[in-house]
C-alpha cells in the first residue's frame, strides 16, 4: 500500500508503523542516541554502502546517507520512511504475517472470525520498521530484515512464529487435548483477539531487545521460544 492513501487507514501499515515510532520510538531510530551513541555509530558509518544483488549488480538507491550528518536518519525529518528507501533501505515488518495466520487459522471460517473481532493485523502492535541492510540495523542495534544477499523469506521466523500460534489456539481450547480440535469459534473469538495483541506485543519487543543484544542479528536466525505473555 502506498504510504499516502488515505482510503483504507487502518491498512496502511507503513504509515501506522512511522506514526507510532514517531510518537515512541526515536530513541531507537534517530541516531545517535542512549541506545545507540554517536562512538558507536561512527564506528560503523564507513562502512555503509549500496547493496550489490547477487547478479553484481547495484541496488538503486540503497546507499544510506551519513546519521551523523544533521538527523539523516530522524523519523520527522522530511519525507523519511515515505518511501522504503529513504532514508535507507527498509521494510515494515509484520511481527504476526497473513501467511502464518493462515497457516495457523486454515479455517475460512475461523480467520472470517478473527475479522470479526476488528482486529488489525495492519495496526500496532503487529508492524515495526526493520532495516534490509546489515550495516544499518547493526547501527539502529535492530534486527536485518530479509537481508537482500540471503533467502527472500524468513521461513525459520515464521514456523517458529507458527508455533506460538498453535499454542494461543490450545490455550483458546481449554484443555482439550486433540489438536484437531483445537478450533476457533464464535464463543473463543474476543479470547483470540486479547492473545493475539499480547503475542504481538511481546514478540515486537523482543525484536527490539534481540537488537539491542546482537546488533543486526539476521531476523530469520531469532527463535521465539523465550517468548511468552501473561
Amino acid at each position: 500500500m502506498d504510504y499516502k492513501n488515505k482510503k483504507f487507514p487502518r491498512c496502511n501499515y507503513r504509515k501506522n508503523a512511522h506514526d507510532y515510532s514517531k510518537a515512541s520510538e526515536k530513541h531507537i531510530y534517530d541516531v545517535p542516541n542512549m541506545r545507540s551513541p554517536e562512538r558507536w555509530v561512527a564506528v560503523w558509518t564507513e562502512d555503509l554502502a549500496p547493496t550489490i544483488r547477487k547478479s553484481g549488480e547495484v541496488e538503486p538507491g540503497t546507499h544510506a546517507p551519513n546519521p551523523l550528518s544533521d538527523g539523516a536518519w530522524d523519523l520527522d525529518r522530511g519525507s523519511n520512511f515515505q518511501d522504503w528507501k529513504k532514508p535507507y533501505w527498509h521494510n515494515t515488518h509484520h511481527v504476526i504475517a497473513c501467511g502464518e495466520l493462515e497457516t495457523a487459522f486454515p479455517d475460512p471460517e475461523e480467520r472470517r472470525l478473527i475479522l470479526a473481532t476488528r482486529w488489525n493485523i495492519n495496526e500496532m502492535p503487529n508492524v515495526i520498521i526493520l532495516p534490509k541492510q546489515y550495516v544499518v540495523a547493526r547501527i539502529l542495534k535492530l534486527p536485518t530484515h530479509v537481508p537482500p544477499e540471503g533467502p527472500a523469506e524468513h521461513e525459520h521466523y515464521s514456523e517458529s512464529l507458527g508455533t506460538k500460534l498453535n499454542s494461543i489456539k490450545a490455550k483458546l481450547a481449554k484443555g482439550e487435548s486433540d489438536p484437531k480440535k483445537h478450533k476457533l469459534t464464535d464463543e473463543n473469538k474476543d479470547a483470540c483477539r486479547s492473545e493475539l495483541e499480547k503475542a504481538s506485543t511481546a514478540i515486537r519487543a523482543f525484536l527490539i531487545a534481540s537488537g539491542e543484544k546482537n546488533p543486526g542479528i539476521n531476523l530469520d536466525n531469532l527463535r521465539l521460544d523465550s517468548v511468552d505473555w501473561p
